[in-house]
């Protein structure tokens, strides 16, 4: 990859990650101030976690969309598909970490508390919110997919990835303010209402898609 392109998927990372923040931030930050017992170490986890996941995704999209390109420009339509499952199931994870989180003692929540707290959990979550089909993420396709090669498709995602995860670093401090159980009780409820939004929004994209 030139450093043209290096440059190109720098720019694009950094001048697009706020768009990023607001999709991913809803995701995760409710995932970390929930929890009771959580210090930098684990905070710095979590995210380590979240990120891995998300680079997955970014790195399979740039490898088949970087070796594929034009084959794949045409069938691009699947994306109507994909986006509301993506979305529903988003919805799904974020409202089942939220209700777990706030009745542990209920049977069914206290047998799905140790998938929950799993790092799986977290991986999934960040994999998912890394094939979410945004605006800055079909920027980053359709570059993918002019420069060609599986590798510089990668390489292009890896460096889109590292400028859009900078603005995810203030989430390493969560751990401050979420020792206080009013901070705690309030996540819990956030991750439920995201859960209802991306569900509201997978329901959307099927019912109201444009003709």
């Amino acid at each position: 990859m030139t450093l043209a392109t290096a440059g190109r998927a720098l720019v694009l990372g950094l001048s697009t990650g706020l768009f990023c923040v607001g999709f991913c931030v809803p995701l995760l930050g409710p995932v970390m101030l929930a929890r009771e017992k959580a210090g930098l170490r684990e905070s710095a986890a979590s995210i380590g976690l979240f990120l891995a996941g998300r680079l997955v995704a970014y790195l399979l999209f740039g490898f088949v969309f970087g070796a594929l390109g034009g084959v794949l420009a045409r069938i691009w339509s699947i994306k109507t598909v994909l986006l509301p499952v993506l979305y529903a199931v988003l919805g799904i994870l974020m409202i089942l970490y939220g209700v777990v989180q706030s009745f542990p003692h209920v049977g069914f929540c206290r047998a799905l508390n140790p998938r929950i707290q799993s790092r799986w959990y977290l991986l999934v979550i960040g994999f998912l919110a890394g094939i979410n089909i945004c605006p800055p993420f079909l920027l980053a396709v359709t570059t993918a997919m002019d420069i060609g090669g599986a590798l510089q498709g990668m390489l292009f995602f890896f460096v889109f990835f590292i400028a859009t995860s900078i603005y995810l670093l203030p989430l390493l401090f969560s751990s401050f303010v979420s020792r206080f159980k009013e901070v705690r009780f309030a996540a819990r409820v956030a991750a439920v209402l995201a859960g209802l939004y991306f569900i509201f929004l997978a329901a959307r994209t099927v019912f109201f898609r444009p003709a």
